[in-house]
């Protein structure tokens, strides 16, 4: 039986780990027409873009993605080097750490935090030397690849969990599209998935937060993170001990590699 599909709204919210087909399907709603709807040039979709899906909308539509749903200003004031931070819809510690130009640790640190959970409308104490009205990006427009690295190395030694997509367990695909939500861009769940997303890069031109492919069983079926130096950062498998550094030089995987995508521009 053919599932019905709901009641399409005027208006939508990515998601993370939302695809325009999943919306598509969700919602009754042809792919090409909310592409046409929205200005999108590629099926690339981001957290906290706000899609429309109806011809019946009165929002303005922007000619590109990226511009789709604009990031606010932070609420900052300044004493001294120590600014004060209200969380809005759509952060994350890793987001603020980078615009602030400190560290997550710092954050959490300094506001008694023990995990990486925030409420809106939280008011964060941020140590940093940062100018006031800094913004914060919701986009991953501005996302450094490096950075992102950075942010994936706080999970080395998570175990491998089949299925498992969070800090208490990852598997391949689970760690890179958590590692991505965290700075804002959602990915498909899966490797084959997320192998049809960005664009394709030689293993000549490899920067850091590209995403690396594998095909052991003659299908995607792994994927992780250029650290770059030549290696990458992924969950691996239970015996190799979940998240870890792993050469691309190693036998299994240079001879299982498929090839590489650039989410970060």
């Amino acid at each position: 039986m053919t599932a019905m599909a709901l009641a399409t709204p005027a208006n939508y919210i990515v998601k993370a780990g939302d695809t325009l087909w999943k919306i598509s399907n969700t919602y009754g709603v042809s792919i090409d027409q909310i592409k046409k709807l929205n200005g999108l040039n590629s099926d690339f979709l981001r957290i906290g873009q706000n899609l429309i899906l109806t011809s019946n909308s009165n929002q303005t539509v922007t000619t590109t993605a990226a511009a789709a749903n604009p990031a606010p200003a932070a609420s900052a004031e300044v004493t001294a080097n120590t600014h004060t931070y209200v969380v809005k819809s759509g952060d994350s510690l890793w987001a603020i750490a980078r615009h602030f130009g400190t560290s997550i640790n710092n954050i959490k640190t300094s506001n008694g935090l023990s995990s990486d959970n925030l409420k809106i409308g939280q008011t964060l104490k941020i140590e940093a030397s940062a100018a006031a009205n800094t913004t914060v990006s919701r986009s991953g427009d501005n996302v450094s690849g490096t950075r992102l690295v950075e942010d994936a190395a706080q999970y080395l030694g998570t175990p491998y969990k089949y299925g498992g997509s969070g800090p208490g367990g990852f598997d391949c695909s689970g760690f890179t599209s958590y590692i991505f939500a965290r700075a804002g861009i959602s990915l498909p769940r899966t490797a084959a998935g997320q192998y049809s997303v960005g664009t394709a890069v030689d293993q000549s031109d490899l920067q850091p937060g590209d995403l690396l492919f594998y095909a052991a069983s003659g299908s995607i079926d792994h994927v992780g993170i250029y650290a770059g130096n030549g290696q990458m950062i992924h969950s691996s498998s239970p015996r190799s001990g979940g998240v870890i550094y792993t050469a691309m030089s190693s036998s299994y995987y240079a001879r299982s590699y498929v090839g590489a995508r650039r989410i970060i521009r």
